[in-house]
């Protein structure tokens, strides 16, 4: 994380990330060969915390989640570590296809169709038009 903004990350990650992984031809050589479980970074796919204008230290953080897909899984390594940037074992979730409830329902549906939104769109274009006598922001004029 950065040091003057402690929500924001350092200024020079994309540039590490360029010299580092993203140039396997140029400096991306120099880069060590990857070897599991030997080093590098451990990154849980999300990260909660309990207050969004702090760091995502082990006080602040409300949930270390890792989703996974078959034939992937955790395995005891991952989870330590996990667990250990969590700061407890039950701040850990791992989450998986079985875990999602996409085929539920929606408790609540939208009120206007999904059929009336280009049309009222539309209508919203042409009464802000009328009223301010300019183009709806974001509209670019044919050429």
């Amino acid at each position: 994380m950065g040091s003057d903004i402690e929500t924001k990350g350092h200024d020079w990650l994309p540039g590490w990330i360029k010299k580092w992984w993203d140039s396997p031809d140029e400096q991306g050589s120099q880069r060590p060969p990857f070897k599991a479980g030997k080093g590098f970074v451990r990154r849980p796919d999300v990260v909660i915390v309990n207050d969004p204008t702090k760091p995502p230290t082990q006080d602040n953080i409300k949930q270390v989640v890792e989703i996974k897909f078959p034939p992937d899984k955790m395995d005891k390594r991952q989870e330590d570590a996990y667990a250990e940037i969590a700061g407890s074992r039950s701040k850990l979730e791992v989450l998986g296809p079985d875990d999602c409830d996409c085929n539920q329902p929606d408790p609540n549906p939208p009120e206007i169709p999904v059929e009336l939104l280009g049309p009222a769109a539309v209508l919203a274009d042409i009464l802000y038009m009328l009223f301010t006598k300019r183009p709806p922001p974001g509209l670019v004029p044919a050429l």
